[in-house]
């Protein structure tokens, strides 16, 4: 339960128990996926009907809530949350709530360049675009599914479309990503975009990963 005091003001911030006052909200918009990455989800994933998922307006309503809180800035995830459809429309609520500074979308990158124009249209602030390798190999090897071609193509619509913040998230494996490091650094450098080596943390759906693959 959130206690929120009268005519929309806040009771308190978000404060943790170690005393960290909170500004930023994850929303996922969807379970679904359009690629099973080794180091997220299983190849066979059961997903929720899409009507138990909150709808625009239900997402927009707890924004609201979190806006009186103290938040500021979102970040749209999923699953993939382009898969969700319309989602230029839930950015555009998104973007229009009061307190709301910053909407920000983390992707795959698959459909990127079909919609980056529309996202760009309702008010996204910035992209974050999760990419592994720049061989076809290597990522197919990860990702379970082909795509880096339109993944790419994605950035590049991303940043045709205006976007100038553009995050790239590379997920760093042991024994699989040591070669990948350096063609990122100097692609992204190329591009202008913001290069960032995540760590491989245990969150894959089949229970796979050990702490000798962290690098």
């Amino acid at each position: 339960m959130i206690d929120v005091a009268p005519h929309g003001h806040a009771a308190a911030p978000l404060v943790d128990c170690f005393g960290r006052v909170h500004t930023d909200l994850r929303i996922s918009v969807t379970d679904r996926c359009n690629l099973r990455c080794t180091y997220c989800m299983p190849l066979e994933a059961a997903f929720k009907p899409r009507e138990e998922l909150l709808d625009d307006a239900e997402i927009a309503r707890v924004v609201g809530v979190a806006a009186t809180l103290g938040i500021r800035s979102l970040r749209i995830t999923g699953g993939e949350p382009l898969v969700r459809p319309g989602l230029d429309r839930l950015v555009r609520l998104l973007v229009a709530t009061p307190g709301i500074d910053e909407v920000a979308l983390t992707t795959n990158g698959l459909l990127l360049g079909e919609q980056a124009e529309r996202l760009r249209a309702a008010g996204l602030h910035r992209i974050n675009v999760s990419l592994d390798s720049l061989r076809e190999e290597v990522f197919t090897r990860i990702a379970r599914r082909q795509g880096l071609e339109r993944v790419l193509a994605g950035l590049a619509a991303a940043r045709e479309a205006g976007f100038r913040d553009i995050r790239v998230n590379a997920v760093s494996i042991r024994g699989l990503s040591e070669d990948e490091i350096v063609p990122l650094a100097r692609f992204c450098r190329r591009q202008a975009f913001h290069l960032r080596f995540i760590e491989f943390m245990p969150l894959d759906g089949e229970a796979a990963w050990s702490d000798g693959q962290v690098l």
